[in-house]
């Protein structure tokens, strides 16, 4: 399976550099680092991937989102895509700022590996 990243949206006053990576345990393997831009029409910063961005996996992965600029290795979230995703788009959301918070949003498809 592979999990190929579209767009990642976060609210105005959070961290616009931030860190994507893979979670294994009690560590994180950052796989990008990217900083979101502000973005009139949606009201939020937004940062769209290029084609090439593919995360293979097996059957679920996990994906954490820390502050890369400054407030650097601030805690942002983590989320889990699974493998029973449609090929359809999808989005997952990060809370750091608890379940009613403001959120970072992560649109991705699955695709067969």
């Amino acid at each position: 399976m592979f999990c190929k990243l579209m767009d990642l949206t976060g609210p105005l006053a959070f961290p616009a550099t931030v860190a994507l990576g893979i979670v294994r345990g009690s560590e994180r393997f950052q796989i990008a680092k990217v900083t979101l831009t502000p973005n009139d029409e949606i009201q939020m910063t937004l940062f769209e991937f290029d084609d090439q961005e593919l995360i293979p996996f097996d059957s679920q992965l996990e994906l954490g989102l820390n502050a890369a600029g400054p407030g650097q290795g601030q805690d942002l979230g983590a989320t889990v895509i699974n493998e029973d995703a449609s090929q359809q788009e999808a989005t997952t959301r990060f809370h750091p700022a608890g379940i009613n918070g403001p959120f970072y949003e992560l649109t991705y498809k699955v695709l067969p590996g």
